[in-house]
Formats: C-alpha cells, structure tokens, sequence
C-alpha cells in the first residue's frame, strides 16, 4: 500500500491484486481503510508471500539502480561538455561518429546560455551507451 504509482505499475502481480491494492490505495477515511487493508490481507492469503517478497525487493534494487544510471549518465554528461572528445576514449560502450558533434553542440550551448536541448540529447546518447552490456 505504500508503493509509488510507478513502483505499483512495475510489481508484476495479477490484475485481480493490482486492482485491490490500487482500491485500498483509494480509501481515505481511517475505518474503511481498515476495512479495505484487511481484504486486501484476505487476497494475499492466496499469493505466495515468498514470491511477493522477492518481486518487491527486485523492484527496490530496480529502483535504485535507475538512480545509480541516472547519476553515472549525469556525471558522464558533465565531463564531457567540461573536457571535450579527450574523455570520450574512457566512456564505457564506446562511441561513435555521432558523439563529437553531440559534445560540440553542447559546449556551444553552453557558452552561448540557449536552452539544453543539446545537452539532453548527448545525456540520452550516453545513457544509451551505459545501458548497453559491456
């Protein structure tokens, strides 16, 4: 029940849980609340708790791993726009002929204070690049 939305939306659970959860979620007043904790415990005396436990705890490590990915990206966006294609022989999945003309159009935008288009599109380019196996 204390689940984000989107946390919610990854759980791989059945539709018929989903739906209990996302409608105990909805009640506000303290007494169907309860009311509606304790059929949505009724629901999950037929799930495998083990099971439940382990999907929860594989979507909290998801989680935290988007955040790490998202900060490694970050980072990797900021060095490049700072050092030029002189880091690029260090970022992990290589590159190509498109990351030069990312960089320079992102230094360029920079120096000139337009907004970040550049500098989103060379932040996609490398988180693609992160997620990608090595």
């Amino acid at each position: 029940m204390n689940l984000k939305d989107a946390q919610l939306a990854k759980l791989d659970v059945d539709d018929e849980l989903r739906e209990e959860i996302v409608t105990a979620r909805r009640v506000s007043s303290h007494i169907a609340r309860r009311r509606a904790e304790r059929t949505l415990a009724g629901e999950l005396r037929h799930v495998d708790l083990a099971v439940l436990e382990d999907k929860l705890e594989k979507l909290e490590q998801g989680d935290a791993g988007d955040v790490r990915l998202f900060h490694q990206a970050e980072a990797w966006r900021a060095r490049l726009i700072e050092e030029g294609i002189a880091a690029a022989a260090e970022l992990p999945g290589g590159y190509d002929d498109e990351l030069p003309r990312l960089i320079d159009a992102a230094q360029r935008e920079r120096d000139t204070g337009r907004p970040p288009g550049a500098a989103r599109a060379l932040f996609r380019y490398v988180m693609a690049r992160l997620q990608q196996p090595s």
